[in-house]
């Protein structure tokens, strides 16, 4: 990323061409093209916005007025003068470099975007808008939105020596931003900010920023401005662009990423580790943390073990909507997780979650899963699991989760009503989904369903909806046939 503060001798202003925009009049917009070091970005301006940048140039800063080719009102659209004052335009933006060898006023600043693209002048922005409202946007409680670009550029000031002349203690200072980002406790990263297409234009290729060449994938930053963050979320940007998470790991309780590339939870919880495509599963059980009460894993001889890599406080992960294909031994990691939430990925089998004794809700609707083998092993105290919208044909591998209130199994592939038995003698089982299954379109499928819970049958949301008097009065009759029929067969 730019930083004309460290790179002033490494920039270049240029105006390589002008257009003629015949749609707006014909008016001429001239292409002006920015490198700081690596970085480069294009600004398209017309003449009058160059006049407006020198005027207050020449009011703020008492430049001479002449430094500007002036206006011409005959012959301002033919070819030659127009080329001659692209090479006028071009000499005075360098001419203003010159000048302004270590900092840029914010007038001019802003006119070629630096405010956009350079460390110090987007920083300043964002100075000036928390020393504005930070008091109220922190107030309203509400997760903040930084792009990729603003964190790393967080990330970068931290590092640099202070400025010597940049505003220090006005309302461009960076003080306000370091206090607005300890104060956060909900932040969001996106590629960029403002932008609702982001999610299908970053996640999947290096797309970059508007006119420049800065591509937020491969900005590595870290978050230790960030120190009392309770929820972390990254959308189309993968959480591996974090080179550095240690300070969060005692206070972050939510970790959301959605819309990426990602294939491994590992990628999230390990972001920062250089050995997270390890045999994670059997690196961990010795490394997790663990606390005298049991809250965690402990040694055989009872004592306490901690982890540079253990979540201490987190209760929720949502890794909605990547490509995951496992749920690898990292999730052990985060000892106290109550909800994971892995909604439209690739995950065909479910493990490694024995470890993890406080979950209580499971989500993974929207995968691969077409068998469920004994899972009372792995999730004993589960009260929710969804599994919508996967290829389940099976319930046998459910009947032992003792502890389940509520089971989505909506739109999945379950042919036959013998498969409820398994989940309808389950103590705690109140709402149930089936609607979308071939089951479902069955006669007096409501009735049908709700029998297999005999006396329960009344207890029972059935798709949403608990049974009607006469979907019940049905049931009861189906149940008594059904109990009969159990009999006989045991005689």
């Amino acid at each position: 990323m730019a930083c004309y503060y460290r790179q002033h001798a490494d920039t270049t202003v240029t105006v390589p061409k002008f257009t003629n925009e015949s749609s707006s009049g014909g008016v001429t917009y001239y292409d002006i093209k920015v490198r700081v070091g690596k970085v480069e970005w294009l600004v398209e301006r017309r003449y009058r916005d160059f006049a407006s940048l020198h005027e207050k140039l020449v009011g703020e800063i008492s430049i001479s007025k002449k430094l500007l080719p002036p206006k011409k009102l005959v012959g301002n659209k033919q070819p030659s003068f127009l080329e001659q004052r692209r090479e006028q335009l071009e000499t005075y933006l360098q001419e203003l470099l010159i000048y302004f060898r270590t900092e840029l006023p914010r007038a001019l600043a802003e006119f070629l975007d630096f405010n956009k693209y350079d460390i110090i002048y987007l920083l300043q922005d964002l100075a000036k808008l928390f020393n504005e409202s930070g008091d109220a946007l922190l107030s309203s409680k509400k997760e903040y939105n930084l792009s990729a670009l603003e964190v790393y550029a967080i990330s970068e000031r931290l590092s640099l020596p202070c400025p010597p002349s940049l505003d220090r203690g006005g309302k461009y200072d960076f003080s306000h931003v370091l206090d607005f980002c300890t104060q956060l406790v909900a932040l969001v990263v996106t590629p960029v900010k403002d932008n609702a297409s982001y999610a299908q234009d970053y996640n999947t290729v290096d797309v970059p920023i508007d006119r420049s060449n800065i591509i937020p994938n491969r900005l590595s930053f870290n978050l230790n401005a960030f120190r009392n963050l309770k929820t972390l979320k990254f959308s189309a940007l993968s959480t591996e662009n974090i080179v550095d998470i240690e300070l969060l790991k005692p206070t972050l309780q939510t970790i959301c990423v959605h819309n990426t590339t990602i294939q491994n939870i590992n990628q999230v919880l390990l972001c920062d580790n250089l050995h997270k495509h390890c045999d994670v599963p059997s690196l961990l059980p010795e490394t997790i943390l663990a606390s005298p009460s049991g809250s965690g894993p402990s040694t055989s001889n009872g004592s306490a073990l901690v982890s540079a890599d253990a979540w201490q406080e987190i209760t929720e992960l949502d890794l909605t909507g990547n490509l995951l294909t496992q749920i690898d031994g990292s999730v052990r990691t985060a000892p106290k997780l109550r909800h994971l939430i892995l909604d439209q990925n690739r995950i065909r089998t479910v493990q490694n979650l024995a470890e993890l004794p406080q979950l209580q809700l499971l989500s993974l609707s929207g995968n691969l899963i077409a068998e469920c083998v004994d899972w009372h092993l792995t999730m004993g105290n589960l009260v929710t699991l969804k599994l919508a919208q996967n290829k389940i044909k099976t319930l046998s591998g459910l009947r032992k989760l003792l502890s389940l209130v509520n089971l989505d199994l909506s739109s999945n592939q379950i042919e036959e009503l013998d498969e409820v038995n398994h989940v309808a003698n389950l103590p705690l089982l109140e709402t149930l989904r089936l609607t979308g299954n071939p089951l479902a379109g069955s006669v007096d499928y409501r009735s049908r369903v709700l029998a297999r819970f005999h006396e329960r049958a009344a207890e029972i949301s059935l798709d949403n909806e608990p049974g009607n008097q006469q979907e019940l009065d049905t049931a009861l009759v189906l149940s008594a046939l059904l109990q009969s029929k159990q009999r006989q067969q045991q005689k």
